[in-house]
């Protein structure tokens, strides 16, 4: 536990610094007169960013180790904020988010290979679901946060604890162990195909993270919205979030766990069937009691689905590819994000609004069809080294 402190420590600050910023950052846009279309864009250039250079990142750490990244994402970030902080303009606030996207795909893909070679191979899914757990905590705290300073000295104040935040998230890097830097003269002089990227079990993970981030996107992007046409309060809207962030936070190490100990398919399937009743609930929901409850099973869905996946990803990755694969979760993620947000915007404007959200139900419930049959797998030891059990 001790080498994994400075990996915790890291994680904790930087999201808690973006988890600041992610909520002020469309309000400051709103406040220099941006509309609809503007912020729109905001989150279109973060997706971009993210999804374009997450493969790059993840193979830079597989070649040079995974520190080097973690501080060129803290280092990204502080430019970020400071971007966020002076803008004056409409673009400026474009580039400062595409900034952020590039910022998250230098710590993740590295993070995610981190977190699963620091532990033994018996508990590759309990080591990233403490990771995420952390990421969740971090994050909602960091939202907290946001707003309460924004409450008191305003909009802009926000970005300069995010500066510093970010800064000190620097000094963590000594700390955090490199396994992958040990071994890279070992594995320089290997040379694997990139075709490895793509077996089978991947391109189920693959495929399942990117179901479970058209869920999450379809939350982040229009449940507020959703509920404010039910009549829900603001302050109850809050609420409902943090009911999801919960979820998340309970439930990513101990997916992680009973995944190591299960099997990561059968985790991974009750996950999906979890998220799939959620969003069915919002999708039938006329009250704040259904929108709260189907947000919290929507949050302890993604928070068991996000690290059974990663682990399922490692399991089946060399370690001098692994930062490669994770930076291609994180481009499938991006892209359902954008897909899932433009995807239910049109949906709930010329269908219905309540058509995002069976729409991930049905997404949800294809996936689990599909790990059950077509991602058959070659042992069901969770304690082995096969795709998907």
């Amino acid at each position: 536990m001790g080498q994994r402190i400075g990996l915790y420590a890291i994680t904790f600050l930087l999201m808690f610094a973006v988890g600041m910023g992610t909520p002020i950052s469309p309000l400051l846009a709103s406040s220099i007169g941006a509309g609809w279309v503007d912020v729109g864009l905001m989150g279109l250039a973060w997706g971009l960013a993210l999804a374009f250079s997450s493969f790059v990142t993840g193979r830079i750490s597989d070649r040079v180790g995974r520190r080097p990244l973690l501080v060129a994402s803290s280092s990204v970030s502080m430019l970020a904020a400071f971007l966020l902080f002076h803008a004056s303009t409409v673009g400026q606030l474009i580039a400062g988010k595409g900034l952020e996207g590039f910022a998250w795909a230098c710590f993740w893909p590295p993070m995610e290979a981190l977190a699963t070679e620091t532990v033994d191979t018996k508990d590759v899914g309990k080591g990233i679901g403490l990771v995420t757990t952390v990421f969740a905590f971090a994050f909602a705290m960091g939202s907290l946060a946001g707003g309460s300073i924004s409450d008191l000295f305003g909009l802009r104040p926000v970005f300069e604890v995010y500066f510093v935040i970010a800064a000190l998230s620097i000094l963590t890097v000594p700390f955090i162990d490199d396994p992958r830097r040990r071994r890279i003269m070992n594995h320089l002089s290997r040379n694997p195909s990139s075709s490895r990227f793509f077996s089978r079990a991947l391109v189920l993970g693959y495929y399942l993270g990117g179901s479970e981030t058209f869920g999450f996107g379809t939350v982040m992007a229009l449940l507020s919205v959703f509920a404010l046409d039910l009549g829900i309060p603001v302050f109850w809207i809050g609420v409902v979030f943090s009911l999801f962030w919960a979820g998340r936070i309970l439930s990513g190490t101990l997916a992680g766990v009973g995944s190591d100990r299960f099997g990561r398919k059968r985790v991974a399937v009750l996950a999906l069937l979890v998220g799939a009743t959620g969003f069915t609930v919002i999708a039938l929901a006329l009250s704040l009691f259904f929108l709260a409850t189907g947000a919290l099973l929507i949050g302890l869905s993604i928070g068991a689905i996000y690290p059974v996946n990663l682990a399922m990803i490692a399991d089946n990755t060399e370690p001098q590819l692994r930062g490669g694969a994770m930076g291609i979760y994180e481009t499938t993620s991006a892209i359902m994000f954008m897909v899932s947000s433009t995807f239910g915007g049109l949906a709930a404007e010329f269908v219905s609004p309540r058509t995002p959200y069976a729409s991930s139900a049905f997404t949800y419930v294809a996936c689990a069809v599909v790990l059950l049959t077509w991602g058959k797998s070659r042992r069901e030891s969770p304690r082995s080294s096969g795709p998907l059990s």
